[in-house]
């Protein structure tokens, strides 16, 4: 809409805003319904503030989001769906817009597009990275705990949502444990019992430490303190190998 003020003379231009639930399935029915507009419109999740004057909220529509989701699937290809879904759960301000105009740029141009200059795909594929590099760092850096009733405790504060994708991996990885895996930033944890897990929404994880577990930190931290040698630490290094961020979880540094 443009609007003309008389006083000032002046052009605004407001683009269409419109909201969804959050959902992929969701963001997946705007762009089915408004596949026309993609790249001249705003989409945003309900939680944002809402604008009333040029503003849509689309509901979901779970056979429009099937359609949208086999499109991909038989155009694009499984490789690009799934880095759709990592977009998706990134911490991106702009990821909804992003998602719907390479979906339609793909769709229109194909594969090619992807490897293109153009500022979607560039941007896309830069969040992809992101996400992958966060996940990866995160499967080496994650630390487990023993707490109450022989469950093993990590605490994770990722930028982006890669719960589920370390939930994976550690079942793989140990598929006989209890464990649990809480995301800080999300309050959100998978509780993982012998292969299978449940996501669940967690506001505080009160977790008490098993006497074992005591036992352990303790003997780490006092054969840590032995062997290191003050005069030859070198904190760079240490920070190159792994980032500071991911020491608040070592029991030598705490």
């Amino acid at each position: 809409m443009i609007v003309i003020t008389s006083n000032y003379q002046c052009l605004m231009w407001f683009s269409m805003i419109y909201y969804y639930d959050g959902s992929i399935d969701g963001l997946f029915t705007v762009i089915f319904e408004k596949y026309q507009e993609i790249g001249k419109c705003e989409i945003k999740t309900k939680t944002d503030q809402v604008n009333f004057l040029e503003s849509e909220t689309i509901k979901t529509d779970i056979v429009k989001a099937q359609r949208v989701i086999t499109g991909i699937r038989e155009n694009i290809g499984e490789e690009f769906f799934e880095n759709v879904f990592k977009v998706f759960k990134s911490k991106h301000p702009k990821k909804e817009e992003i998602i719907a105009i390479t979906i339609k740029s793909s769709l229109i141009y194909g594969n090619a597009y992807l490897t293109s200059a153009k500022k979607s795909a560039v941007t896309f594929n830069r969040i992809v990275h992101n996400f992958n590099h966060e996940t990866h760092a995160y499967k080496g850096f994650t630390r487990f705990r023993e707490i109450q009733d022989e469950y093993l405790l990590a605490e994770i504060t990722p930028e982006n949502d890669i719960l589920i994708q370390l939930t994976l991996h550690f079942l793989r990885r140990m598929p006989a444990e209890k464990f649990i895996i809480y995301d800080k930033n999300r309050q959100k944890a998978s509780v993982c019992e012998f292969g299978s897990y449940e996501e669940l929404e967690i506001l505080e994880m009160d977790a008490v430490e098993s006497q074992k577990e005591v036992i352990f930190k303790d003997a780490w931290r006092g054969f840590y303190d032995t062997i290191g040698i003050d005069e030859r630490k070198n904190k760079k290094l240490m920070q190159a190998n792994m980032p500071k961020k991911y020491w608040k979880y070592l029991p030598e540094k705490n």
